[in-house]
């Protein structure tokens, strides 16, 4: 990468012609973080957004390092523009650091294809698979900050919650951090799952509602207090 010095007028002409890959959440040439609980489906989440990136004609590459992606089999196949690429050794007897083989590799893919988009699931995995410095995701996630600022590359890294200082320090690295909940997948869930909305077998009190306002269940501190104003409205 060239190290420029520019006017002032032109740096803000660049920012102003950025293009976003995903609006408002994914830029060209940045990182983006997707992270959550291991037990959280990340990857249909990255799946959503490489759909959008390759629906405007742009190629994709998903490094492979787990088998998160196989549940998603059918899908990957329908997503146009799409490639998979899962780092492996040569032989049993292979020595080489996991995160150097997944490095070498993208360097390789950029070299022979010229394709600069890039999914790394995940950056725990490959941590794991490590050893030394590399063992630890943080570390491991800024080699690939690295490499994107060097070859100018648009990453999106997927990566598991684990204590409080680890995710600081990937979202410190990350220029966009997308954080996934259990919530947010199961009020999914619940949308595809119910036609009608759910019926409440409880005989606790409601309040009226107005006009064009839904009933809400009143909260046992609500009850009381009704029951108060009624006990002193009596003559």
């Amino acid at each position: 990468m060239k190290n420029l010095l520019v006017s002032a007028s032109d740096f803000a002409n660049a920012v102003k012609n950025t293009v976003y890959l995903v609006r408002n959440l994914w830029k060209e040439h940045t990182t983006l973080l997707i992270h959550a609980p291991q037990s959280v489906d990340k990857t249909a989440k990255a799946l959503d957004i490489i759909e959008e990136v390759s629906a405007a004609g742009r190629k994709v590459v998903y490094i492979n390092t787990a088998s998160s992606l196989d549940a998603h089999a059918e899908r990957v196949a329908a997503i146009d523009g799409l490639a998979v690429f899962t780092p492996a050794y040569d032989s049993p007897d292979d020595t080489r650091d996991y995160a150097d083989l997944v490095i070498a590799s993208i360097e390789e893919i950029v070299a022979e294809t010229g394709i600069r988009t890039f999914t790394i699931d995940s950056v725990s995995r490959i941590a794991a698979l490590s050893f030394g410095r590399n063992a630890s995701a943080a570390y491991v996630m800024k080699r690939l900050v690295a490499l994107q600022l060097r070859l100018r590359l648009s990453l999106m890294i997927i990566a598991h919650d684990t204590t409080k200082s680890t995710d600081r320090a990937l979202l410190t690295l990350a220029d966009t951090g997308l954080t996934i909940t259990p919530a947010d997948q199961s009020d999914q869930s619940d949308q595809s799952d119910s036609s009608e909305p759910a019926k409440s077998d409880s005989s606790e009190p409601s309040e009226p509602s107005e006009p064009g306002h839904p009933r809400r269940r009143l909260s046992r501190r609500d009850r009381r207090i009704l029951r108060r104003q009624a006990k002193f409205q009596k003559p």
